[in-house]
């Protein structure tokens, strides 16, 4: 993928989930490192909070709110899933944690481990628009498919 090729074909897929594996084994890796140090519930808290923001709304609507092949839902659904799944989101929260409790704290590495892990674990990255809330593929990307294949390029 670059600038002018925004697509991923399988085999670049799976090097971006490695990436992410490795970032995420790093931070699960130094919290183990510090693992009495961690406040657990914190710990519970920052990791759910991506899920509570972005997911869970999104599981809602698209589950009991929507209905057909793609099942459409609000497009602030998707912006509430990439807003609560960025890292610059997580340097926010992480700020406003720091401003309030004067300190940083290694629960807040859950941030980057639910992150990383959807990211490779799961293969989520951001939801684009006008796409189902949960994977589906594509009827235009079914065609580039097809046709990318038939170029021998896959």
């Amino acid at each position: 993928m670059d600038k002018h090729n925004l697509f991923h074909t399988p085999t670049i897929y799976t090097l971006e989930r490695i990436d992410w594996a490795v970032l995420m084994f790093t931070a699960f890796g130094v919290l183990l490192l510090h693992v009495r140090e961690v406040n657990w519930w914190h710990f519970a808290w920052a990791f759910a909070l991506p899920d509570v923001l972005g997911t869970f709304p999104g599981l809602y609507c698209y589950y009991f709110r929507c209905s057909g092949e793609h099942r459409s839902i609000p497009t602030v659904i998707h912006q509430l899933y990439n807003f609560g799944h960025s890292f610059a989101t997580t340097v926010l929260f992480c700020a406003i944690w720091y401003a309030i409790g004067g300190r940083l704290e290694w629960a807040m590495l859950a941030f980057p481990i639910h992150l990383c892990g959807d990211r490779s674990v799961f293969g989520n990255i951001y939801k684009p628009f006008g796409t189902a809330f949960e994977p589906v593929k594509h009827e235009a990307y079914r065609r580039f498919e097809r046709d990318y294949q038939a170029a021998g390029t896959w």
